[in-house]
């Protein structure tokens, strides 16, 4: 039962890190890397706060993978 718990928190934290991963802005933002200029200065609290919400996600990735290893192995 516990494996189908961990199991199922697994794959749910899986689509949800390669989303969160997908939503970032790359180091190239378009044509402001090329001005230097960026019209999106309050955007830096919402990048701030998703790269916060992939590392929970990731840490949490990693212990919920260790955790089926141990139970499973």
């Amino acid at each position: 039962m516990l494996n189908a718990v961990l199991t199922a928190i697994f794959l749910i934290e899986s689509v949800l890190l390669i989303v969160l991963i997908l939503i970032h802005s790359g180091k190239d933002a378009g044509m402001a890397s090329i001005t230097g200029f960026s019209f999106a200065s309050s955007a830096s609290v919402m990048e701030r706060n998703l790269t916060r919400y992939t590392i929970i996600c990731g840490v949490a990735w990693f212990v919920t993978s260790f955790l089926l290893v141990w139970r499973i192995g």
